[in-house]
């Protein structure tokens, strides 16, 4: 039985995790990455999980606003629309209907991005 690794998403063998690896759960091939696409990584993954979110809180919303000024423009552009949703419907309850009948561009963006898809995990 091995580990999962967080960044690449895979269970590997113990072998393939250093002693630190364990701990933080990426395995030697994904700590050999550079720092900046493991940090895009992770931050891709904390606004997925943003959606996936029965509620997104304020504390959630002050993240997602220093997320959107963020040097790489993916993830800056995936927490602006988080961002809007959040301001339009933070709970999840029947979100995407108020969104299709209300906010039908910000349905569209969802889909574009494939952040709709976290909504229904």
């Amino acid at each position: 039985m091995g580990h999962y690794c967080r960044i690449c998403g895979r269970t590997r063998p113990n072998e393939k995790f250093s002693g630190k690896g364990h701990k933080n759960h990426i395995c030697k091939e994904c700590n050999q990455k550079p720092k900046s696409e493991v940090k895009e990584i992770e931050q891709e993954e904390e606004i997925f999980n943003f959606v996936n979110q029965s509620n997104i809180s304020n504390k959630n919303i002050k993240r997602l606003e220093k997320l959107v000024n963020s040097n790489n423009e993916r993830i800056a552009e995936l927490a602006n629309i988080v961002l809007e949703v959040a301001k339009v419907k933070p709970h999840k309850k029947r979100r995407l209907k108020v969104l299709a009948k209300d906010h039908k561009e910000l349905l569209e963006k969802l889909e574009e991005t494939g952040l709709i898809v976290a909504h229904h995990i």
